[in-house]
């Protein structure tokens, strides 16, 4: 998934510690793709190792990200496994196999970093260590252990109680006798009182206006003009907490939205994770078509701007974005 937040690479130690910060965690049996534009990382795509290891796989789990990438941009590639013969081959032939140019080619193993063409030039391995990681805590951005942890945030914690079913029922009453004016409004007030609020606080009740919310129109499009870097974070932790009390089988549109603030946030692996919580949930909801599309033609948050003002200019709704408006065309 790709990023716009852009960290300045003055080396491959700072491109190296940048790569978790970019991700969301730290990689491990993984190639990573950066996009390298004028001394920034524009852009960073992540695929599984095992995938990488399969001829010509690589090109095509990254053609919709490379679909993306200016022709003169260049390209970066580190590997990260076990394996110090493994790694560094899955590589070079993926580098070769790629259409764009590729200026580094880097190999992360057992607490090291080298170059593949100088293997015998190791290098101590310490993202944490990096320049870039403080500029990265600047930015907001954070890694976590492992993917795992990252997947971790859709498991509801043990303190948090689901929604009592007559909490449910009661707010999809209410949502029922607004009108999409007044379901807009009712939005707004609740992201404002949850964007204020520090630490976050929500009522059972609020909980449950903002699950059920979700299921109308006006009101994702709410959602969705209030979305941007300065909310990215606080809409996660909201979304997050309404996924988490959500019954299970309701819970796909909050899962979704939460989803859609982690891709502003900057972690695309976030979109990942919650299309993959999605697939287990099961259903369909209007967010979950767009967070898919959206996953699917490896869009840059950037592209969220074109949206917003499409909408705000009452051009289109959140419902009715087409394949055309998402590739800027």
């Amino acid at each position: 998934m790709t990023t716009d937040l852009v960290l300045t690479a003055r080396g491959p130690a700072d491109l190296l510690g940048a790569m978790p910060y970019l991700l969301g965690f730290h990689p491990t049996d993984s190639l990573v793709v950066a996009v390298i534009e004028d001394a920034t990382i524009s852009c960073v795509a992540r695929i599984d190792l095992a995938d990488a290891a399969v001829p010509d796989r690589a090109l095509l789990l990254l053609s919709a990200f490379l679909s993306q990438v200016g022709d003169h941009s260049r390209l970066a590639l580190v590997g990260y496994g076990d394996d110090p013969v493994e790694v560094p081959a899955v590589v070079m032939r993926v580098a070769e196999e790629l259409p764009l140019a590729t200026f580094a080619s880097l190999v992360v193993c057992g607490g090291a970093w080298w170059h593949v063409d100088s293997p015998g030039e190791v290098q101590p391995y310490d993202p944490a260590g990096s320049r870039i990681a403080a500029e990265a805590a600047y930015l907001g951005l954070a890694a976590r252990p492992t993917r795992s942890d990252l997947e971790g945030l859709f498991h509801r914690p043990s303190r948090v109680k689901r929604l009592p079913d007559a909490a449910v029922e009661a707010a999809a009453r209410r949502v029922q006798r607004l009108s999409p004016e007044a379901a807009r409004r009712r939005l707004d007030v609740l992201l404002d009182a949850q964007l204020a609020g520090k630490p976050m606080s929500m009522t059972t009740r609020e909980c449950a206006d903002l699950l059920l919310l979700l299921d109308v129109p006006a009101a994702r499009d709410a959602f969705w003009l209030r979305l941007g870097r300065e909310t990215a974070a606080a809409f996660v932790d909201l979304w997050l907490y309404v996924a988490w009390r959500a019954p299970v089988d309701l819970s796909l549109g909050a899962v979704c939205a939460a989803g859609l603030a982690g891709w502003q946030s900057g972690t695309g692996a976030l979109v990942t994770v919650a299309l993959e919580r999605g697939d287990r949930i099961g259903g369909w909801h209007p967010l979950w078509d767009l967070l898919t599309r959206i996953h699917g033609l490896a869009l840059p948050p950037s592209a969220l701007d074109q949206i917003q003002a499409a909408m705000a200019a009452e051009c289109v709704g959140l419902d009715t974005v087409q394949r055309p408006l998402l590739c800027g065309g």
